[in-house]
């Protein structure tokens, strides 16, 4: 899915917009997993149909509501995709829950609430007035609700803000909260308050999420073993970062994988992902399969 940028006044915040039309044709509603990127997300589904998402096995779904804060997640999550439903939404910066929510990172990782429980009876004005609109005044009309919503105040640490760059290259933890003038450990709270993760777990997170498509645009995956690469289309292969299992919630089975019917269905009681693995240092001569695009919004 291609992110639409944020005016200049959002851009320390707000990483981008998406907007999906509905669908001509409905089908049979499926579940996707939707991969950790670290990030914070909005979502308003404009025909009314409420997320419905799994948390940590239950068997059945949570139902969240039709307009959604997610905050940065630091595992995959399994949620129900219904065809045909328009949607809007923004992906964040770490800092923007802070910056425009008056809410802490920390407070919701892992986490989805309701939009109304953060912003009230605005929702429902904002809900009928997007509905009426066009895709560009969609996006016009909830980029100025967040312009009003913007607080006075550093969303991060500027220590942290200006060191973000530097953890998700990989950076010991260590070398960069001395170059800050902090100990590792208030460094690491400093971090943690804004962003909603340790600067380590961040790294690895964004680290997946550079290695694999973002869960907008990757087909259903399953996980994967420490020592496993993963090739993308033109890519060098690059390996997953150890604590990608956690990350992802699934482990795949060996071999290469079909290309799914549909990105994120469950076919035949498993799910299907559209890339290629390999053991370490046996590439093989199977040309990597190619990843199509989901067409939903990460929440």
């Amino acid at each position: 899915m291609r992110l639409l940028p944020a005016s200049p006044a959002l851009r320390p915040w707000v990483a981008g917009y998406w907007h999906s039309a509905p669908a001509a044709t409905t089908g049979a509603t499926s579940q996707e997993w939707v991969l950790p990127d670290g990030h914070a997300h909005l979502a308003l589904r404009l025909d009314g149909t409420p997320l419905r998402r799994w948390v940590d096995g239950e068997a059945d779904a949570r139902t969240i509501g039709d307009a959604v804060l997610a905050g940065p997640h630091s595992r995959a999550y399994r949620k129900e995709v219904v065809p045909g439903t328009a949607s809007i939404g923004v992906v964040f910066r770490p800092g923007a829950l802070r910056a425009l929510f008056g809410i802490a990172a920390s407070e919701l990782v892992d986490c989805h609430v309701a939009l109304e429980d953060v912003w009230g009876r605005e929702v429902a004005v904002l809900r009928d007035r997007l509905q009426a609109g066009s895709p560009a005044l969609r996006l016009s009309l909830l980029e100025a609700r967040l312009l009003a919503r913007l607080r006075p105040c550093h969303g991060l640490h500027p220590q942290v803000a200006a060191r973000l760059g530097q953890v998700e290259d990989g950076a010991r933890i260590a070398d960069i909260a001395r170059s800050a003038g902090y100990s590792a450990r208030r460094f690491t709270d400093l971090f943690h308050e804004g962003v909603g993760m340790t600067p380590r777990r961040y790294a690895n997170v964004r680290r997946f999420a550079r290695v694999l498509p973002s869960a907008a645009t990757a087909a259903a995956w399953e996980g994967c073993r420490p020592g496993w690469r993963v090739q993308r289309p033109g890519s060098s292969c690059p390996r997953v970062p150890r604590p990608c299992r956690h990350d992802a919630g699934r482990i795949p089975s060996r071999g290469a994988a079909r290309a799914p019917p549909r990105t994120g269905a469950i076919a035949g009681g498993r799910l299907n992902f559209g890339f290629v693995q390999y053991r370490r240092g046996n590439r093989g001569d199977a040309a990597p399969t190619s990843i199509p695009e989901s067409g939903h919004g990460r929440a």
